[in-house]
């Protein structure tokens, strides 16, 4: 039976408050596993695994492992730290910044071919300041790997592109072919100005509709042609300032992990009713 499993960021869990509260590490972890999240995303370089996986363990939580390689190479110890702590698959933010299609391909398999010989699943994420920055060169890539496996977070480009609206039929169209390419899903909504919105704002509806009706697309497209027992990941990411909105006290507007809270049900909802 295909499964969803839905995950909490860890770097969404940071608070970066005037007053320099923040969670420890077993109470993030506490948190995620009492609100009914199947696990968390990490990104290499901020956990030890002899740190994390215990509490991993004692939660029984599942993980991601997310990389930023400037090389090929680069790669490596994310994937080291993805085997030490069984994780899903490895997500891939290339901070790389090729020119042409062919170089941008060439970066895009070498890091395939490293996660395949290593037996670790692999994602690209959609992201800003990397490789998949720019929605036209991301498709363009797609048709030059046609393996390639995204993770799509939509909200790059909806803010990288300044989308009008209402969404153009041509910029649906676009969506839905990076939607058709994915095997895993982000979770934050975002405007044509801003990268993160408040979900629980009532005049932010019709973003937070628009991109709830992107991930039912999705969610459909990935069922129609994944295994009988696959799992789905979908990983909720709202993260901390300067992501989230500060008033001139520097707090945030609204309150991020309830927001969290409202995707996640949103998207179990969606999930239920395909």
């Amino acid at each position: 039976m295909q499964t969803l499993e839905i995950f909490q960021s860890m770097w969404a869990m940071e608070q970066r408050r005037p007053d320099n509260f923040e969670w420890s590490l077993s109470e993030k972890i506490e948190k995620v596993s009492e609100a009914g999240f199947d696990g968390v995303d990490i990104v290499y370089g901020d956990f030890q695994a002899q740190d994390i996986q215990p509490l991993l363990s004692e939660h029984n939580l599942a993980c991601t492992v997310t990389s930023f390689p400037e090389t090929i190479d680069q790669l490596e110890p994310a994937i080291e730290l993805a085997q030490a702590l069984d994780a899903r698959h490895i997500n891939i933010i290339g901070r790389v910044y090729p020119f042409s299609v062919e170089q941008g391909a060439d970066y895009v398999r070498g890091w395939m071919t490293l996660c395949q010989q290593e037996g670790i699943a692999v994602s690209i994420e959609t992201h800003r300041d990397c490789l998949t920055t720019d929605m036209l060169y991301t498709l363009q890539l797609m048709q030059a790997v046609p393996e390639m496996p995204l993770c799509a977070d939509l909200s790059h480009f909806v803010v990288g592109r300044e989308f009008s609206w209402p969404i153009t039929d041509l910029v649906q169209s676009q969506i839905e072919s990076i939607l058709d390419r994915s095997i895993a899903f982000q979770g934050r909504v975002a405007s044509r100005e801003q990268i993160q919105i408040q979900t629980s704002f009532d005049h932010h509806r019709e973003w937070y509709d628009l991109f709830a009706d992107w991930w039912q697309y999705g969610f459909t497209s990935w069922r129609a042609c994944a295994g009988a027992n696959d799992r789905l990941n979908f990983l909720c990411e709202l993260g901390p300032r300067e992501y989230a909105m500060t008033g001139a006290d520097g707090y945030e507007l609204s309150d991020r992990w309830q927001e969290a809270l409202m995707i996640k049900q949103c998207v179990r909802n969606i999930w239920d009713s395909l």
